[in-house]
């Protein structure tokens, strides 16, 4: 039997690399697979298990559920099971629909109607950056339109300041705090889409207490044993939480911020099944 399974659709990622690295460092057996090469039928023994997020755009959501399910009845440890049991697919729009019943301070979405220039419209299921677009004019809307379905599109009011942050939260505690600031002429802050990036410096102890309880708080309310927490100071001067990923890369917040997640991911794991040290 493996210690560790990760299945994921790009296994030549950094993600799924920096967790074999560190699994081999500390004595654990692990394999990667890819959704690409699944047998429902054969599918190996292992103690705990990593679901990387596949992309909604391979129609990957229903394999994933088959993995989790046969998994689950195996009582295997999966990182972040209770989140994927209660939502198969965390898009966009139900993420917001739960910041709104928990309390999480959020951007507050807009009727195409209501909205003025300039705004925000991205897909409900859109990563990394993409299919977000900043909307100055009817040309761009336009654009926009020819893309997605307007029912698919988040409206939300264009935030001025200048930057975001990545909050990676394992196991209850906040591991780090990422800046993010976009290119010159540009909106979207993503290190993918060639976004700055920097430990975050806090102004004072109120501010980074303030970050790691709704870092933590999100987590929670989401059933999230790892997360990345995305927040971005309000038009209002508030913190206020962009989007959770359950999956997030974090290439950028390890070069950043000098913490080695992968580590701390595998580390985690290795308490919950009380594998030595």
């Amino acid at each position: 039997m493996l210690d560790l399974l990760v299945f994921t659709q790009h296994p030549l990622a950094y993600a799924p690399k920096r967790f074999k690295i560190e699994a081999e460092l500390h004595n654990l057996s692990i394999q990667i697979i890819s959704y690409k090469k699944v047998d429902l039928n054969n599918l190996p023994e292992a103690k705990a298990l990593i679901l990387r997020e596949p992309d909604y755009k391979k129609d990957l959501y229903k394999l994933r559920d088959e993995i989790l399910k046969y998994y689950v009845s195996k009582n295997t440890i999966i990182l972040n099971k209770e989140s994927y049991l209660k939502w198969s697919v965390l898009d966009k729009i139900t993420q917001h629909d739960e910041f709104k019943k928990s309390g999480i301070s959020y951007i507050p979405l807009l009727k195409l109607s209501d909205a003025k220039y300039h705004f925000i419209a991205k897909n409900k299921l859109g990563s990394h950056g993409e299919s977000v677009y900043k909307i100055t004019s009817k040309e761009d809307l336009d654009r926009v339109l020819q893309k997605h379905k307007i029912e698919d599109l988040l409206i939300q009011e264009f935030q001025t300041s200048g930057f975001d942050l990545r909050v990676i939260v394992l196991g209850g505690r906040v591991l780090g705090i990422m800046k993010r600031t976009p290119k010159v002429g540009e909106f979207l802050s993503n290190y993918s889409q060639g976004g700055g990036i920097e430990r975050y410096k806090v102004n004072s102890d109120i501010d980074i207490k303030n970050i790691e309880n709704i870092a933590t708080k999100t987590a929670t309310h989401f059933k999230l044993d790892y997360v990345g927490v995305d927040l971005m100071m309000g038009n209002d001067n508030e913190w206020k939480v962009l989007e959770v990923n359950r999956a997030c890369q974090f290439k950028g917040f390890e070069k950043a911020t000098g913490v080695n997640v992968a580590k701390e991911v595998i580390q985690t794991l290795q308490g919950l099944l009380t594998f030595p040290f």
